[in-house]
């Protein structure tokens, strides 16, 4: 199975500050550990202008090939006004270039951007000879990674709604739809249905697979002060975060605790709020500052009007930091319900102040959080349901494919190149053998009538497997037919 995944970067100047290629990387990870023979395909924004390397994306396996090419709008001054556009010639013709003219070909396309979903779809389609193909050579997901939805600041950008109508437009003609967070599965329909009829809304969500947002817990080290000291503050300094109301409870814990705020920004930090007399600031914080405030921070609180599934707090609470949060509906897809230090905006400070002063009931109840959030946020869960996805498009298309005019001179083929029906094949040089004339002249399948897809969809059919090579694919004989969850066990055994 061939997948090429594309993020949308949000910020495309550092593609490791976006949680969108932290997230897809992470499932990455989880997909080549249950299927060996799945080769991904990332499509990127060159490395010496998104600050990455190979090692970053999985790009320096075997089983994963990097396409580098700029986005839309590269390099203008509105160029972050485009993030979500996917309609570059650049990134198109390199997709042609780097998988289908070595032989190569895609499965699925597993796509985060918006505005340029119908020519990336038109592309694929047409670069997989999809009117001459007895089966459609492509499947579409539409990853939503955060909804813009009119109450965001990325729905609000623009008039008349245009954003939310924009994505679920593109939406709309997708196979499948993933959804990071489920809040937005549901908002979706909330808001939708203003301007979308109640049947397209049922149809894109009767299927729609919440992915979650994987977190690798197991590199941070939950470890709790004795007595807490330090309030850490992190991530960005987005409108939606209220960094002000934060350091409102920075200044109640300061003054009645003597607890200091540490603040490690990924951007510039507000002048005023750095120069408080209780917060020590450190403005576009590198990643060994970050790390270093994770370690020593005690509490973490976040008043965000609204999330999808965010990331950063949830590193800080793995890192021994009691969590206060504003109790937004995002919150339900990681907290339990019945947590005890969410609350609405006003009551923050005074929760804050509870959890110091009951520093041992706060340090238990974070502990129970993770618990919670290792489970839902786990990458074996989130890696399993998106692979299962990502394998039922492909399984329903060989069980609806008819291969009867295919397979007997495929089968023939193989069996002269070999002699063996077990070799392993390339396809390339399977598709110039079939193309191949007999001794009577007539070409052993007509080439004006069967295309690439369907020598692909007729050799899955006879029992042979692509085996994820990079460039050029090669088939062999499927050894077997474990389940997900077998190959998952074997894997950790």
């Amino acid at each position: 199975m061939r997948v090429l995944v594309i993020p949308e970067l949000y910020r495309p100047d550092n593609a490791l500050a976006n949680g969108t290629v932290n997230d897809l990387r992470t499932l990455v990870d989880r997909w080549l550990a249950v299927d060996p023979s799945i080769h991904v395909y990332w499509l990127l924004p060159p490395r010496d202008g998104a600050d990455y390397e190979r090692r970053d994306v999985l790009a320096d396996r075997e089983r994963v090939t990097l396409i580098e090419a700029p986005s839309f709008m590269d390099g203008h001054r509105f160029a972050d006004s485009f993030v979500e556009t996917g309609a570059a010639e650049a990134q198109f013709r390199a997709i042609a270039e780097r998988i289908y003219e070595p032989g190569a070909y895609v499965d699925v396309v597993v796509d985060q951007r918006v505005t340029g979903r119908y020519d990336l779809f038109k592309w694929l389609l047409e670069l997989g000879e999809h009117d001459a193909a007895d089966v459609r050579p492509v499947r579409l997901i539409a990853n939503v990674h955060d909804l813009r939805l009119p109450f965001k600041r990325h729905g609000r950008e623009y008039p008349n709604d245009a954003p939310m109508k924009a994505e679920i437009g593109a939406a709309s003609f997708a196979d499948r739809l993933w959804f990071k967070a489920g809040v937005d599965a549901r908002r979706m329909r909330e808001y939708g249905q203003e301007y979308f009829q109640e049947g397209l809304l049922d149809d894109l969500l009767e299927d729609a697979v919440e992915t979650g947002s994987p977190l690798d817990f197991s590199q941070f080290d939950e470890s709790y002060a004795e007595t807490p000291t330090m309030l850490h503050i992190a991530g960005s300094g987005w409108g939606k975060k209220n960094v002000d109301d934060v350091l409102d409870v920075g200044r109640r814990l300061y003054d009645d605790y003597g607890v200091r705020t540490v603040m490690t920004n990924m951007d510039s930090i507000v002048e005023s709020f750095a120069e408080r007399t209780f917060v020590d600031a450190y403005p576009e914080a590198s990643a060994e500052t970050y790390e270093r405030a994770l370690r020593a921070g005690d509490l973490t609180v976040c008043a965000s009007d609204h999330e999808t599934m965010a990331r950063t707090w949830f590193e800080q609470a793995a890192s021994g930091q009691v969590l206060i949060a504003r109790d937004r509906p995002w919150l339900s897809d990681c907290v339990p319900d019945d947590y005890r230090f969410a609350g609405s905006l006003e009551d923050l400070p005074d929760l804050a102040a509870r959890a110091v002063e009951q520093w041992d009931d706060a340090v238990a109840e974070n502990r129970r959080l993770l618990e919670h959030v290792r489970e839902v946020r786990s990458p074996e869960r989130c890696g399993r349901r998106t692979y299962e996805d990502l394998r039922d498009h492909v399984d329903e298309r060989i069980e609806s494919f008819t291969p009867a005019e295919y397979a007997a001179p495929i089968e023939a083929t193989l069996e002269e190149m070999a002699g063996d029906s077990g070799v392993a094949v390339e396809l390339p040089d399977l598709l110039e053998r079939t193309a191949s004339h007999t001794d009577d002249g007539a070409p052993i399948i007509d080439c004006d009538a069967v295309t690439r897809t369907d020598v692909v969809y007729a050799l899955r059919s006879l029992g042979y497997e692509d085996t994820g090579s990079a460039g050029s694919p090669v088939f062999e004989r499927r050894r077997s037919t474990s389940s997900v969850a077998e190959t998952e066990d074997a894997v950790a055994k």
